[in-house]
């Protein structure tokens, strides 16, 4: 029996717990809290979690955490009731390389906190689970500097340990089926991303006002939720774009989320951050064409020698659009919904159950 701890039930979070969950049913208890106070879920969530394991009345022969938890001290409030249980760390991020808000006035990045319970949570762990090789190597490769920071004893000596018991396990994928409707000659753009500063709104907007002037004809469907600290731009271009606007703000369902998705042709990601992308793959399994740029995750889930037509060199991206305005290439589209074929949940219990179950 599994225990799925997530801390911060929401968005991609959530998504991959229910996932999980529905992949392996029976063989895992998962236990939440709400996707809000990210900081003091890191702080706080593993004494919480703990007393919900010990009132569950469960023993459990695996607790996997996600990251957004202190697994070490988890361990410690745990493990003296449950000896054998194997402990895991689930990074969806990591906070090592997790771009910071210029709006977050809190001096974390000072103190340091959050990158240091990530490394103790790895550290504490029997296993360590990445959900792409880019968030693996970008948590290393900071890794070293970032103890060196500190004034003595600095456990250098620890990363090869952490190294050695770590893996990637991807996050399966939900599906969406192509449109059956006959599409118009009018370029349908999407956004799919939350509404917040790390997937850069602003550049992705200033590029649509761009093609705007430029004369360029195209539609656009903007997706997500707007919230009391979402960024400013999406108030300028509801109304810039509402010419262009098909739809713009939270679906009223998944079923009406995959809908709107479906009858885009492409997906200019202007993201500062993504360890993963699973709303750029939810919409190429449904032959949206993403636009990447090289670097994150991306080049790792749309291999370069294979997908080389999707990519755009920084700043470039006006002129990318524009040249595919004029030389579309939809062959793209089956090429990318079947890469995502790769991703499927399928994919996933294959290997979680070798990684978890074995």
């Amino acid at each position: 029996m599994l225990a799925f701890l997530e801390p911060y039930y929401a968005g991609s979070h959530k998504y991959f717990a229910d996932g999980f969950k529905k992949c392996f049913g029976e063989q895992i208890q998962l236990f939440t809290l709400e996707g809000r106070h990210w900081k003091w879920r890191m702080h706080g969530s593993a004494v919480t979690f703990a007393g919900m394991i010990e009132k569950s009345g469960g023993k459990f022969d695996t607790v996997l955490t996600a990251s957004l938890a202190d697994t070490a001290l988890l361990k410690s409030l745990i493990l003296p009731e449950m000896p054998k249980t194997r402990f895991v760390t689930y990074f969806h991020e990591n906070q090592l390389a997790y771009p910071w808000s210029e709006n977050d006035k809190e001096p974390c990045r000072t103190d340091m906190h959050y990158a240091f319970i990530n490394f103790t949570s790895a550290l504490a762990s029997d296993l360590v689970l990445f959900n792409s090789e880019f968030n693996k190597k970008s948590f290393f490769s900071a890794l070293e500097t970032f103890l060196r920071l500190f004034p003595d004893n600095r456990l250098t000596h620890k990363i090869d340990e952490i190294y050695k018991k770590s893996e990637v396990l991807y996050p399966g994928i939900n599906t969406i089926p192509k449109s059956n409707g006959k599409k118009d000659n009018t370029l349908k753009i999407l956004w799919n991303h939350r509404w917040e500063y790390d997937k850069d709104p602003p550049t992705f907007f200033e590029t649509m006002f761009r093609l705007k002037e430029a004369g360029i004809n195209f539609h656009l469907v903007v997706l997500g939720e707007e919230k009391s600290t979402s960024p400013e731009i999406f108030k300028v271009a509801r109304e810039k774009l509402k010419d262009e606007i098909i739809s713009f703000g939270y679906a009223e369902n998944y079923d009406e989320y995959k809908k709107l998705v479906a009858i885009c042709d492409i997906l200019p990601v202007t993201s500062k951050h993504e360890f993963f992308g699973i709303s750029v793959l939810e919409a190429a399994s449904a032959g949206v064409i993403p636009i990447l740029p090289k670097r994150l995750s991306y080049p790792e889930i749309f291999p370069q020698d294979k997908f080389a037509g999707l990519f755009y060199e920084d700043g470039k991206l006006f002129d990318f659009i524009e040249n595919f305005t004029k030389n579309p290439d939809f062959s793209l589209c089956d090429k990318v919904s079947e890469r995502v074929a790769f991703f499927d949940w399928d994919h996933f219990r294959q290997k979680a159950e070798k990684l978890l179950f074995s």
